[in-house]
Formats: C-alpha cells, structure tokens, sequence
C-alpha cells in the first residue's frame, strides 16, 4: 500500500526547499523583501542586520563599483581591433541599462517593502489556503513552469560563470586586462540582483494563472450544478447554497485580480527594464554571431564570446517565457468569460443567485489587465517586437562594422 509522500509529485515533496532555496540566494543579494513562501519568522534583530545589509550591498553596486569603472573606462574598451571595439561598446551599454534596472529594482523594494510582504507574498499564501481544495490539475502546468525557470536560471548563471573563467585565464596569458573580469563579475552581480526579483515577479504570476484556472473550474462545476437544479421543495435550499459558493468565488477572483494588479504596480519599472535589458541583449547576440561569422575561421573566435552568445539566447528565452505567463493570463481570463456567458442563458432562479451572478459578470467585465507603466500590455507581441527592433539596430551595427573594416 503506497504512503501519501509516495502519492505526491516530486515538486509537491520539495516545493519548499526551492522556496528557501530562492529565499537564502535573494538574502546573499541583500534582498530580504523576497520570500517565495514564508516558512519561519525572522527574528527582529536578523531582520535589521540583513536590511542593513541589503542597503550596504546595494550601495556599493551603485555608487562605489561605478566609479571604478567609469575611472577604467579607456582600459575596459581599449583594443586594436576597431570592430571589437564597438562590441565592447555594446555589451558597456548592456551593463548600463542592467545598472539602471538595478537602481530602480533597489528604490522599489526599499519603497514597496512592506507593500511587497503584505499585497503580494502574504496575498499569494492566503490565496493558496483558499484554493486548497480546488481542483488540482492547474497545479501541473504550474509545476513544469518553475521547474523550467528554475532550471534555465541556474543554466544561465553557470554559463556566466563559465564566461567569467574563460576570461580569467586570458589574463595569465596577456591578452585580456584584469579590469575587464572585474567588470564580467560586476555584470554577473547586477544580472543575479535584478534577475532575483524577475523571478519573484515570475513567481506570483505564475501563480496568479493557477488560480485563475482553479476559479475557472470551479465555475464550471457550479455551472453544472445550477443545470442539475429541478423545480422541488428544496431548490430554494439550493438556491442559497449556489448563491454562497458563488459570492465567495466573486471574492476570490477580487483577490486574484488584486494581486496581479498590485504585483505589476509594484514591479513595472523593473519589468521595463527587463525589457530593454532583453533589447540590448539580442542587440549583442545578433552582433556576437556577425562577428563570429566575419572570422576568417571559427579557431580565431575567442570562448567568451561564443559563451556570451548562448547566455544571450537563454536571456531571450528567459524574457519570453515571462511574456508568457501574462499571455496566458489573457486567455484565461477569456476562458472565464466564455464560461460566464453559460450563465447568462435565461433560467428561472433564485433572485439573489441572479444578483450574484450579474455581479461576478461585471466583476470580470470591469476588470482590465494591468499595462507596464500604463503604455505596454506584457505578452507575446512585445517580445517578438523586442526582436524586430533589435534586428533593425543590428543592421545598423552591421553598416558600421563594414564602414570600419574598409577604414582599416
């Protein structure tokens, strides 16, 4: 006879440990504000020394690295090699706008950090009580998602690091400056510090899309059993009981609709950013591969380039499947109109069961997905244009890359 652990999905048995997995790797970026799942109570006198830190740590990404770097400047993009030169031009640019993102990343949690506990981390715990006993199938598409992310993130940061070394023995040998591997190390902090809260972010809307399908299905259950109602002593009895399920369903989904909105409230500008960070990114791959195929042969390409090139495809990868989460979002949300309209089918019922679902019906109706600053839905569209517009400013690199190799 099999145990209940044995019943369970490998995630069900380990859900935890990724939490405080995530939890303790957010810690060593000075970020107490995210806990995927409080599990334990941080003592008040740790809770100030880690807050402290966050702020020492941060500080010194943004005021005291910076000047070290702006003061190597000639030395971090000096080489002979014109063509080169504007690569390095590229990839500094890219580290600018991971910098700006952290800049933003450390003002919104420093601004939001009580809002980000409350209005998201304990939200989403109080929401997953509540769909406790919903029906669990949403839980699997769920799981598969952050086994993905979990896995693709911890693939980026390895092939970073392997960049990282890469770069570091061609200091021993002359060929690289050691400032350079410094700045490697700077854009590897930067990427992991505003990547901690992407993945957060990632995280409640992830699962902001399992209770919508959950709220989707119990919908259609109560549908059913509406249909099922036959004219008798007890319909009134049922009546009120459908009327229940269905006012608490309608509080639900007020929460759920709270919590997206005020997940993206709090995180737009880091989203933004992820956003140009993604541009810049495909900017640099695209050029990567260019100059890559510009070699007279493939033994002249250096590894850190060719590493750089497949982090920057996972980067790609990483912003869509993001983009795909509120993508789906969207559908759902229409699959809950399409199950409201059965509702709306004329039936004689209880008055109030016919005030509860007018309710729910505007609820879903008002309702209209939250935009990154009020300009940008973030789905599918905005990466594929993401794409475009880094192919476009390609091109134009590629005109300069031609104009430099005649020059020389």
């Amino acid at each position: 006879m099999t145990s209940p652990d044995e019943r369970k999905s490998f995630w069900e048995r380990h859900e935890f440990k990724f939490y405080r997995y995530g939890h303790v790797y957010a810690l060593i970026y000075g970020q107490v504000v995210i806990d995927y799942v409080p599990q334990r109570a941080l003592k008040r006198g740790v809770k100030v020394l880690l807050i402290a830190y966050g702020h020492l740590f941060s500080m010194l990404l943004i005021v005291v690295l910076p000047g070290y770097f702006c003061y190597h400047f000639r030395t971090l993009t000096d080489t002979l090699d014109r063509r080169l030169q504007l690569l390095f031009y590229v990839s500094f640019t890219n580290t600018a706008i991971k910098y700006a993102t952290v800049i933003v990343t450390y003002v919104a949690n420093t601004v939001h950090f009580e809002a980000i506990n409350q209005r998201c981390t304990m939200q989403r715990t109080h929401l997953e009580f509540e769909f406790k006993n919903a029906p669990q199938e949403p839980k699997r598409p769920f799981e598969f998602f952050m086994y993905f992310k979990f896995c693709l993130i911890n693939l980026m940061m390895m092939i970073q690091v392997c960049g990282i070394f890469a770069q570091y023995g061609e200091v021993g040998k002359g060929s690289v400056s050691q400032v350079r591997v410094h700045f490697a190390i700077y854009a590897f902090v930067l990427w992991n510090y505003t990547e901690n809260m992407a993945d957060y972010c990632y995280f409640i809307n992830g699962s902001v899309l399992k209770y919508y399908r959950q709220f989707n299905l119990q919908l259609g259950s109560l549908r059913d059993e509406m249909d099922g109602l036959r004219p008798g002593g007890m319909l009134l009895h049922h009546c009120c009981e459908l009327s229940d399920r269905l006012e608490e369903l309608r509080r639900r989904c007020r929460e759920i609709h709270d919590l997206q909105r005020e997940s993206f409230r709090m995180h737009q500008f880091q989203l933004i950013g992820l956003m140009l960070s993604t541009l810049i990114n495909n900017l640099t791959n695209f050029y990567t591969l260019f100059h890559m195929l510009a070699k007279q042969s493939l033994e002249e390409v250096s590894y850190p380039v060719v590493v750089g090139s497949v982090y920057a495809t996972g980067f790609y990868i990483d912003t869509y499947i993001v983009a795909l989460i509120n993508e789906h979002i969207k559908l759902e949300l229409e699959a809950v109109a399409l199950t409201m309209r059965r509702f709306a089918e004329p039936r004689e019922m209880d008055e109030r069961l016919t005030r509860e679902i007018e309710h729910l019906s505007l609820e879903l109706l008002n309702y209209q997905p939250p935009m990154l600053c009020g300009l940008l839905h973030l789905d599918r569209r905005l990466v594929y244009l993401i794409a475009v517009t880094a192919f476009s400013y390609f091109i134009t690199l590629v005109q300069f890359d031609l104009y430099l190799r005649k020059k020389s």
